[in-house]
């Protein structure tokens, strides 16, 4: 079974779907929404093609397993997951992008997902899962903090840090 399948079983209030060409379209408001990811990142505000180009750029991955994951509650989009098993090793998954619907921000979708997302891959045999994030991402940063995240390396980037993020199995609650 494949880890989407098994994401959607361990979700109880969400439905866990491979986002593809031609289903982009069903996610474009999610990205949308996020306007405020889009001016810190690539100093303008969300796109259209954004929603494309993510899922484009995630099949093209060479490395590891790569996957577009999105979340719907009730036929209604609410998440967006970019995820790569097996990178940047074997042993660890790593979180390329991650964005939440805008209208139900700072209601624990995006931590149940994420917690869903955790156990099954310590579950099925990842001992790490890496992610980066700039420092001025204000919503971003702490979200990471709170889900056990730990700093591992910071980078200066264009008057911003990326950060480096590491949660280990060991240290997962």
């Amino acid at each position: 079974m494949s880890f989407i399948k098994w994401l959607d079983n361990r979700l109880k209030n969400f439905t866990a779907e491979a986002v593809n060409k031609e289903n982009a379209h069903k996610y474009e408001n999610v990205f949308y929404s996020n306007n405020e990811y889009y001016l810190i990142t690539d100093g303008r505000p969300a796109l259209k093609e954004d929603c494309m180009d993510t899922v484009e750029y995630t099949e093209l991955f060479t490395e590891g397993t790569p996957h577009s994951i999105g979340f719907s509650r009730d036929g209604v989009p609410m998440a967006f997951l970019s995820l790569f098993e097996g990178y940047p090793d074997k042993n660890t998954l790593y979180i390329g992008l991650f964005l939440v619907n805008k209208s139900v921000q700072r209601k624990s979708v995006g931590t149940e997902i994420m917690n869903a997302v955790i156990a099954e891959g310590f579950a099925s045999g990842y001992t790490a899962i890496r992610l980066s994030v700039q420092d001025n991402n204000v919503s971003g940063y702490p979200f990471w903090q709170k889900l056990g995240f730990k700093e591992t390396d910071k980078t200066l980037c264009q008057g911003f840090y990326n950060i480096s993020m590491l949660l280990n199995k060991t240290k997962a609650v």
